[in-house]
This record gives C-alpha cells, sequence and structure tokens, in this order.
C-alpha cells in the first residue's frame, strides 16, 4: 500500500511547545458499524460533522450542506479523517475505544491475506499522532505513522521511527511480514527531501511482540 505525496513539516526547535486539546465546538459523530468478512468484531468509524460551503452562500440561504458520513469502506480498507474508532464483539453491547490519546486516523486495513495464510487478524493504521510542525493543530501538514493492532483494537503498537513519515508498505504473507518504508528528516531543514535517511524495516506478525527490524536493501 502506497501512501501519498502531501506537505508534511517538520519543526525541531525544541523552545516551541505546544499543547493539542479536543475542538469542543466539533460535533463528533459515528458512521453505522462495520463487519469485515471472516471476522467477530463490529468497527465503529467515529469522526467529526464537516460543514461545506457553496459558492452562493451569501447570495442564498441555506445553500451549504453538512456531511454526515466520516469514513468509507472499500475491499478491507477504511479512510477517511477518523478521531477515533470504537470496537464490539458480535456477541456483546459494550463499546471499547481504540485510543484515549488525540490522533487523526487516515486509513485502517484488514490484513485479509495473513488471515488466510496464518489466521491471524491485525489491522494497521495510518496515523496522526503529534504536532509535528508545531502550529498548534494536528492536521494534513502533520506527520502520518504507521500503527498495528489485533482485529479487537488491543495491542495498538506505533511501527515507524519517531517524526519520520510512512512512504509505503506491503505485507508478503509467504513470510508473514509486514514490510514498510519510511523517511526521517536527517539534515533538520524541516522538510522531506531526497538528502534524508530512508528507513527500511518489518515486523514479523507471528512475533507476539511484533518487534520492528531494519533491514538493508541497497
Amino acid at each position: 500500500m502506497s501512501c501519498d505525496e502531501r506537505s508534511q513539516t517538520i519543526s525541531h526547535d525544541d523552545t516551541i511547545t505546544t499543547e493539542i486539546k479536543k475542538d469542543n465546538s466539533k460535533i463528533e459523530i459515528a458512521d453505522l458499524p462495520i463487519l469485515i468478512d471472516s471476522t467477530d468484531y463490529l468497527i465503529h468509524p467515529i469522526g467529526y460533522i464537516r460543514d461545506y460551503k457553496s459558492r452562493f452562500t451569501s447570495y442564498s440561504k441555506g445553500s451549504g450542506h453538512a456531511s454526515y458520513s466520516v469514513s468509507r469502506y472499500n475491499n478491507y480498507s477504511i479512510t477517511g479523517e477518523l478521531s477515533n474508532i470504537k470496537f464490539q464483539h458480535l456477541n456483546s453491547e459494550k463499546l471499547t475505544a481504540l485510543t484515549d490519546e488525540l490522533m487523526e486516523i487516515t486509513s485502517i486495513r484488514f490484513l485479509e491475506n495473513i488471515r488466510v495464510q496464518t489466521g491471524l487478524q491485525f489491522l494497521v493504521y495510518t496515523i496522526r499522532d503529534a504536532d509535528t510542525n508545531k502550529d498548534a493543530k494536528l492536521d494534513f501538514n502533520d506527520v502520518e505513522t504507521l500503527y498495528i493492532s489485533t482485529i479487537e483494537g488491543k495491542g495498538l503498537k506505533k511501527l515507524t521511527p519517531k517524526l519520520a513519515q510512512i512512504v509505503d508498505w506491503n505485507v508478503i504473507p509467504q513470510q508473514s511480514r509486514l514490510y514498510f518504508k519510511s523517511i526521517s528528516d536527517t539534515n533538520k531543514n524541516g522538510e522531506f527531501d531526497k538528502n534524508d535517511r530512508v528507513n527500511y524495516q518489518y515486523v514479523n506478525l507471528k512475533d507476539e511482540d511484533l518487534n520492528v527490524i531494519q533491514y538493508n536493501p541497497l
């Protein structure tokens, strides 16, 4: 799975401290639950109602509209800009949140080929988890990272290095490995460019601890 080119930036100024707080002026909403084939857990995507303004708004009352959908599901993948996810076993009314941290979850993918090969059930996420450009906002200008959890949302673990931008990831079912590539702003110019270090790593999905292993294909 490849990640789109975006304008993520990094601030290395340790004198700047920011605190991201939940915006209580935004209204959270949940989509209807998603049941991925061959699993026993409902996934409830949670995000914010979005207002869309028409270019005729100033002339025509009510020409804007709100979106009450926060995610899209297709072929084992969920995409959107989600504030959280809740999980519910088919035989229970209890809902459990993925995290209590402020994050933006931009994609989720169920590793169906790993389930077929090993019976293991994992979700892989791309997540904005920090205000990396220190503008006191968490948005598309911040770094996207790679996370993994079990199908019920347990054991959420960050895989990419600190402040590294995920570039691409892929699964090799025959090895039960999740390979991923990220880039670190090693020259500390605030941007990701050709002079920065590319990190090559993988995890063995049969490893209970999901230890991240470095490798060098060059």
